[in-house]
């Protein structure tokens, strides 16, 4: 399995650049999907947050490794410490209490602005939800989610202000 080959050669190019930067960095491979990879960083090395632009790079370079070990790109999901995962759970949990809102009221929510991989969560959450559908506008750093009633919007309702 293609998911197998890209965990082992993940973990062999974390344990060498670890090794090389003499850091001493637990982590834990997760498969999601057929094409991705959640890998979380247990320890101090990245704890501060002004450290995600070296994980965002080390996640890149990962990203480039398995593309080139495996043929196949990949979703990689590099997290310290779990942050990542609980936002997930997060912005899960506010989606789905969002969408229960979008049918009940029979109106249409716009979401703060938020990166690209926190919408896309918002998006896979609410892609089977009955009653809603998701979409993004703006653009950059503007860019949010807009849910809505799939039987359109109540007459004279107003869309509802940035939620979150």
């Amino acid at each position: 399995m293609k998911t197998d080959e890209a965990r082992r050669e993940a973990e062999a190019f974390l344990r060498d650049a670890f090794g090389l930067l003499e850091e001493d960095v637990r982590f834990e491979i997760e498969a999601e999907g057929d094409d991705g990879l959640y890998v979380n960083l247990a320890g101090n090395a990245f704890a501060l947050p002004e450290e995600r632009p070296v994980l965002a790079a080390l996640e890149h370079l990962l990203r480039a490794v398995l593309y080139r070990k495996t043929g196949r790109e990949f979703d990689v999901v590099l997290d310290a410490n779990g942050s990542v995962k609980r936002r997930r759970a997060e912005l899960i949990g506010f989606a789905l209490s969002k969408a229960e809102e979008v049918v009940r009221e029979k109106k249409r929510v716009r979401l703060n602005a938020m990166p690209a991989h926190e919408r896309r969560v918002v998006h896979m959450t609410l892609a089977d939800y009955p009653g809603v559908k998701t979409y993004s506008t703006g653009t950059g750093e503007n860019r949010r989610v807009v849910m809505e009633p799939t039987d359109g919007v109540e007459p004279g309702q107003a869309p509802s202000p940035n939620e979150e």
